[in-house]
């Protein structure tokens, strides 16, 4: 038994039965791209034959690449491109070449262990080995699911298992480095101006500024449009964030969390953008109908937008060249949070601000103990016993 559902053009489901691991028939789903509707049904047609005549595969002789590749097809329609993307590199470069041609059924926690240690005697950071165990983790949970085995090997595994992630402390400015930053950011050099550089945009000052006012995300921050500022009540809506994939390109999706919140700014960053407004307006009358007006607060003198890493990599040039410490533009986030927490904000204020989904997320992540503070403490407790 099983029928084809189409998808799109030329995309069809198709489902048909096959006996699981316990013996009992299930279902098994296959998604066929670049193919008629006749071309499916044949697709099918052959499928089930192959399971009447005894020749198809058994959940018993799966490989983990074959399952590798259901896991994926399931989650095409339901996750963003950039994860994608990601499980598509994990996949690519270390979970199949690991377990890939190991049948589901005969793997083992100890094939497991053997696969992390073989990754980091290679050199793989503790970070990477940590998300490509937790998404084969994930693919072993759904094979159970799905009835392809009937106990992960996964689950006998626990933290000291995997190499410890040393979470490296957050680099965050001071006042005066951010009053140096801002400066600085405003004035690009010569050469960067003649050459065209991006630091030289109008947007990239105003775009920095934004960071550290707001403490939005760097994807956040590209993708504001200007029918987000609201300049009378001084508020701006962050609603949405710009991704850019090698298989996408670049897409405007919901924020992280899909938490769409609305962040209060002072007349400070209302001035400059007031002022960022009129530049690019100017932009655009030059431009003319060249001009790709999609909105966007922060975008490239022709309208269209900047990818984020893009971004990112001409924020670390300019780094290079400041006055100051060198940091990520990601630690203008920290930056905004730290002050905020240095100047008694309340923490759930901050944690709002930043669009985190737990506040335990603002405390361990973005709140760094400053050793002025830590000084102070120290005086007042010498100041109790003397």
């Amino acid at each position: 038994m099983g029928y084809l559902r189409k998808l799109g053009d030329k995309k069809f489901r198709i489902v048909y039965d096959i006996v699981s691991v316990t013996g009992r028939r299930r279902q098994k789903t296959e998604t066929l791209i670049g193919v008629t509707k006749r071309q499916a049904e044949a697709v099918l047609a052959k499928r089930k034959a192959t399971v009447l005549a005894g020749e198809f595969p058994s959940s018993t002789s799966m490989t983990m690449n074959e399952l590798f590749d259901r896991f994926v097809q399931s989650k095409e329609n339901r996750l963003a491109a950039t994860t994608l993307q990601r499980y598509d590199c994990l996949l690519r470069i270390y979970l199949r070449p690991a377990v890939g041609t190991k049948k589901v059924a005969s793997l083992r926690t100890v094939d497991l262990l053997a696969a992390y240690t073989h990754w980091k005697k290679r050199g793989v950071g503790a970070r990477t080995i940590r998300h490509a165990a937790e998404l084969l983790r994930n693919v072993l949970r759904r094979a159970v699911k799905w009835e392809v085995i009937t106990r992960s090997p996964a689950a006998s595994l626990d933290a000291d298992d995997l190499p410890k992630v040393l979470r490296p402390e957050s680099a965050v400015l001071t006042e005066s480095e951010v009053q140096i930053l801002l400066q600085e950011a405003k004035h690009p050099t010569r050469r960067c101006a003649a050459r065209h550089y991006l630091t030289a945009y109008s947007t990239f000052y105003p775009a920095v500024a934004f960071a550290l006012y707001t403490g939005a995300r760097l994807g956040e921050i590209m993708a504001v449009r200007w029918q987000d500022v609201d300049a009378h009540q001084g508020i701006i809506t962050i609603s949405r964030s710009l991704s850019s994939t090698k298989l996408a390109g670049l897409t405007f999706k919901r924020p992280k969390n899909d938490k769409v919140r609305t962040v209060c700014v002072p007349p400070q960053l209302l001035a400059i953008l007031e002022s960022h407004h009129a530049v690019q307006a100017a932009e655009k009358i030059a431009l003319g109908p060249a001009y790709h007006d999609e909105d966007l607060v922060f975008a490239k003198p022709d309208g269209k937008p900047i990818a984020p890493w893009l971004f990112s990599s001409a924020f670390r040039n300019f780094m290079k060249r400041s006055g100051v410490r060198r940091i990520r533009f990601h630690d203008l986030r920290d930056t905004h949070a730290s002050l905020l927490a240095k100047a008694g904000v309340p923490i759930e204020v901050i944690s709002k601000r930043l669009g985190h989904s737990d506040i335990s997320i603002t405390y361990d992540r973005y709140i760094t103990v400053y050793r002025d503070r830590d000084a102070e403490a120290a005086e007042a407790f010498a100041r109790i016993v003397a």
